[in-house]
């Protein structure tokens, strides 16, 4: 009869420890790796500079093998015609090269894909007393109803500029990219 008594008892310790090892293990929380993100130094200025691959308009040339250390790999864009809801964009990242055939500005910016999210325009605003330049990136839409997706993707233009008088330009854009120097002699 004691057996029968301790039976019940003995049984729910069981359950209990089968029950408590059947349970999920909770997994260890993974610590984050640290990454090294570059700094600013080496870009902007004077130079060649570019989006890899074939040289783009302009003639910007990447000389690090297509990656840029900030903003990657960035496609290339020229202006589309007919869209609506046009909107400046924050340029990220402003380059420009000097030639004897003129000045190439390239700019970086992230946005969404077209023709939900294109090119329009890039406005060059010149105070030659200043020497400075001052480019605005213009995106729109295309017209009519469509479904756009929420994918960020890095765009890059270039912008001729042609000649300018010698000496030293500032070179800035709308956004949070820095504005550059460029010696023209």
């Amino acid at each position: 009869m004691t057996a029968l008594r301790t039976l019940p008892a003995l049984l729910a310790v069981v359950l209990a420890a089968c029950s408590a090892a059947a349970g999920p293990t909770p997994a260890p929380t993974p610590e984050p790796t640290p990454t090294e993100v570059p700094g600013p130094g080496g870009i902007g200025g004077g130079g060649s500079v570019g989006g890899g691959g074939a040289p783009p308009p302009g003639g910007i040339v990447d000389p690090g093998g297509g990656m840029d250390p900030i903003l990657g790999q960035a496609s290339f864009v020229t202006p589309t015609p007919g869209l609506v809801d046009q909107r400046p964009v924050s340029v990220h990242l402003v380059r420009a090269t000097a030639d004897p055939a003129g000045v190439s500005a390239e700019l970086r910016w992230w946005s969404g894909v077209a023709p939900c999210t294109a090119l329009d325009s890039v406005q060059v605003d010149r105070d030659k007393a200043a020497r400075t330049i001052r480019l605005t990136v213009i995106e729109g839409s295309g017209r009519g109803d469509m479904a756009c997706i929420d994918i960020a993707q890095l765009k890059a233009t270039v912008v001729d500029l042609g000649a300018l008088a010698a000496g030293t330009w500032t070179i800035s854009a709308e956004g949070d990219a820095p504005a550059i120097s460029l010696e023209v002699s």
